[in-house]
């Protein structure tokens, strides 16, 4: 399927298959080729930087063959030989086979066990003696196949005579990058392999990444003898040379190609190391995908229609099915949608099958249903002490908190009820998930505005700093709230929030016919008070000295004002809560020089620091403090002035 939408990786421009083709058997004679002809084409990649062989040289032709193709490998001094591992020998390896080959074994290695839980091998095809003390490296070209019988991983290391190896691919790359791989090995097999960009975790394979097959570069090897192709192409490239020809039967069934060279398995190999691109597993993606859709299929099967259950049970497994084929074409992630489809179509028999045994407890989930009206903690505690539906309250200490939507008046009177709603809701759902985050209880909603608290019915210890925190992330929700409003074609809207702290009564007031769990008391009054001072002051939000004073979390703060609200004659300290910034740190400092002044009857002084502000900021509060120090210039407020400020209304 990625192949069909044009999505496979890319091949290297600088790495090169030469291939053994049929057009190069057909006219440089059956393969296996004279040795002098294979030593021809090994001296003319002598300016590759790495030479990889897919092909070994096990048997001795005559001597001055084999000696001449040596002199050509040990001239070159980039040829990294070919050999292979058996299960099964008439004859055992040697110990000067072995001796020939230890030194292409993995050298810094950790062992964390006394075994190592990699596959081995009793016996070896090697190269013949001359050509091996000639190469630069050697390495085995060993793939296995899968259980179904295609080739889709890699080996990183086997065993043979007590030595570790490592393949082709690999030891291409620890010769390209000039590094030796670091790996650690358990009994269980790999633990870690790191070699350049690669990092191999828990897994003695590499899942391979194939390539788009238009996009490698195969240069068939006659075009070299002819000199199609020069030498000087492949200065500083990597070469692969590997047999293609169909009659030789390297072959491998791949998922891409039920005929594929098994050279293009270590060439996949080779880019995938060499780019940290292999396909990779992500058995934390399969745990969530398997309880996502899991539950996705339980909330679907509480749908009362079942044409709507059936709609989106099949929507739910065709996404089941899309995600693991999109996050492997984008993120090269290999997931196994058996083990949450599966178990989804099971989930959903069983659903389906219970709904007809289970269909009295309906009036159970129309109980569970009231859940969206009231804080889940209340739910909770409800159900945990039913006593606690009487009537009846608490004195506890709360904070309370008070959002009212600016200029909601105006935009009702340009939708219909019905769009009215829909806004309402678009402000409500985001605000009332705010609150909820911030462990706190939404009250109720007054038509625009909302009343939540804290520290009920569940203690919430830092209470104070949860609702200034929340009131703080309702602030900067309006501004996504307010872009989405103009992209509507809605006026934008403003919002005034009011905090206070203190003893309140809470449970559950009103009849026996109906009540609610809510809070009552001066401490709520004033917070709804401190809300319309969001109004006179030009800000957002307010806090009363209560709560300021209950604040163990550094929120910028500035003093407003001292106020007695309507119906209390108790003079309150109010402060503004801000963003923390440079900017608001100045603003922070000007504006409460100037009510130091301001307190102090200097108000031609007062007045300069606050027109300042207004000129360098559009500060709203320095706004309302310069027309009262100009009406304080013209008319002296007397000596029995206090600096309180009288609210005259709500």
């Amino acid at each position: 399927m990625r192949t069909a939408l044009g999505m496979d990786p890319k091949g290297d421009d600088d790495v090169i298959i030469v291939t053994v083709d049929e057009k190069s058997v057909n006219k440089l004679g059956r393969w296996p080729w004279d040795r002098t002809v294979i030593g021809e084409l090994f001296a003319r990649l002598d300016k590759a930087e790495i030479v990889g062989l897919d092909i070994v040289f096990s048997e001795q032709t005559e001597r001055e063959k084999d000696l001449y193709l040596a002199e050509r490998i040990e001239e070159s001094g980039n040829i990294i030989l070919g050999f292979f591992f058996r299960e099964q020998a008439s004859e055992e390896t040697s110990a000067e086979d072995v001796d020939l080959i230890q030194e292409c074994s993995y050298y810094d290695y950790e062992l964390l066990d006394k075994t190592v839980g990699v596959k081995e091998f009793a016996f070896s095809e090697i190269n013949i003696p001359v050509l091996s003390d000639a190469a630069l490296s050697c390495a085995y070209f060993n793939t296995d196949p899968e259980m179904d019988g295609l080739y889709r991983r890699y080996p990183l290391a086997y065993v043979h005579q007590g030595y570790i190896f490592p393949p082709l691919a690999i030891q291409m790359l620890r010769n390209f990058l000039n590094k030796d791989a670091n790996i650690v090995f358990n009994k269980n097999g790999i633990v870690r392999l790191r070699l350049g960009e690669a990092n191999v975790k828990r897994s003695n394979h590499i899942r391979l990444n194939f390539y788009d097959t238009e996009s490698i570069r195969v240069v068939p090897a006659v075009n070299i003898m002819n000199g199609t192709v020069h030498p000087d192409f492949f200065a500083g490239k990597i070469v692969l040379v590997g047999v293609t020809e169909i009659a030789v039967f390297d072959m491998r069934p791949t998922p891409i190609n039920p005929v594929t060279p098994g050279v293009l398995l270590h060439y996949a190999a080779f880019l995938n190391l060499l780019r940290n691109e292999m396909l990779l597993d992500a058995q934390w993606l399969d745990i969530l995908l398997m309880i996502l859709i899991v539950g996705a299929a339980l909330l679907i099967s509480f749908r009362h229609s079942f044409f709507e259950r059936l709609v989106w049970y099949i929507l739910l497994i065709v996404v089941g099915m899309f995600f693991p084929h999109y996050i492997f074409w984008t993120h090269h992630i290999w997931l196994r949608e058996f083990y949450f489809i599966v178990p989804v179509l099971i989930n959903i028999a069983a659903l389906e099958s219970a709904a007809f045994v289970y269909t009295e407890m309906k009036a159970g989930e129309l109980k569970r249903a009231f859940s969206s009206y009231v804080s889940p903690e209340v739910v909770r505690e409800i159900l945990q002490n039913p006593d606690r539906l009487t009537l009846g309250g608490e004195e506890r200490e709360i904070s309370i908190l008070f959002s009212d939507i600016r200029k909601f008046t105006s935009l009702s009177e340009k939708v219909s009820p019905a769009k009215l709603v829909q806004i309402l809701n678009q402000i409500h759902d985001p605000m009332t998930q705010i609150v909820l985050a911030s462990k706190g209880m939404l009250d109720k909603y007054i038509g625009d505005a909302m009343m939540a608290l804290f520290n009920t019915p569940v203690n919430v210890p830092d209470h104070p700093d949860k609702a200034v925190a929340c009131g703080l992330e309702m602030v900067r929700k309006l501004a996504r709230i307010n872009n989405n409003f103009v992209e509507q074609g809605l006026p934008a809207i403003d919002l005034g929030v009011g905090i206070n702290s203190g003893k309140c009564i809470v449970g559950n007031m009103g009849s026996r016919l109906r009540f609610e769990y809510t809070a009552i008391g001066d401490t709520v009054n004033l917070a709804s008070r401190l809300e319309g001072l969001c109004k006179t002051y030009r800000t957002r939000i307010v806090i009363s000295e209560y709560t300021k004073k209950r604040l163990t979390l550094p929120f910028l703060t500035r003093k407003l004002d001292k106020v007695t609200v309507k119906g209390k004659s108790v003079p309150v300290e109010v402060f503004e809560v801000m963003e923390d910034s440079l900017g608001n740190r100045r603003i922070k400092d000007g504006f409460e020089m100037g009510l130091e002044k301001y307190f102090a009857k200097n108000f031609e002084e007062a007045l300069s620091i606050f027109e300042q502000l207004v000129q360098e900021y559009d500060d709203g509060a320095a706004k309302v403090f310069a027309q009262r120090c100009q009406l304080f210039i013209l008319k002296d407020p007397g000596q029995s002035w206090d600096g309180v400020f009288a609210l005259q209304s709500k």
